[in-house]
């Protein structure tokens, strides 16, 4: 009995530590998901401006082809005169994170001792990505997801980028 509850105790801490990113994924329920059998991909146009030098162009086509294969599996046809438009899109969000080291230095002051610690400013660089799906006469968005990664676990392959869109497309008209 012990042996099960330290084992069901690590594979609790196991799949809590996960480095799973969280989808977030809408619908409008004007729309019914259920009657688009067709597709098209939109791909980015990437632009020669300072926001844009850090995307990624081989992950984009790593994306449009995981999409494509996707929507395929799920019984999708793509076609030249689809039911919807897939587009997506990559963003680079930088954000500042502190991080502190406790030297083992004080300063004394006329309050009493203070720690005099370090503290490092350093950048970190999260892509997000999200995906869209319009209906192919109103232009309006039917179906939308949404992710964020650290840049340093982002996907590298083409089989991690596959992972990550199947599960991404894999809640398309299943939360409708």
């Amino acid at each position: 009995m012990r042996n099960f509850i330290v084992f069901f105790s690590l594979l609790i801490i196991f799949i809590g530590c996960s480095s799973v990113p969280r989808i977030d994924t809408d619908s409008d329920n004007i729309y019914n998901l259920s009657s688009y059998k067709s597709f098209d991909i939109e791909n980015p146009i990437l632009e020669a401006n300072p926001s844009q030098i850090s995307i990624n162009p081989i992950l984009m086509q790593r994306l449009a082809r995981s999409i494509e294969t996707s929507l395929v599996k799920k019984g999708f046809v793509k076609s030249s005169k689809p039911d919807m438009v897939v587009r997506f899109f990559i963003a680079t969000e930088r954000e500042v994170e502190r991080s502190r080291s406790y030297g083992s230095w004080y300063r004394f002051n006329s309050r009493g001792y203070i720690d005099d610690t370090d503290q490092r400013f350093y950048r970190v660089d999260k892509d997000a990505l999200t995906i869209r799906f319009h209906d192919i006469k109103s232009n309006e968005v039917i179906w939308y997801a949404f992710t964020r990664f650290n840049r340093t676990q982002s996907p590298k392959e083409q089989s991690e980028v596959d992972i990550l869109v199947e599960k991404v497309i894999s809640k398309f008209n299943s939360d409708s």
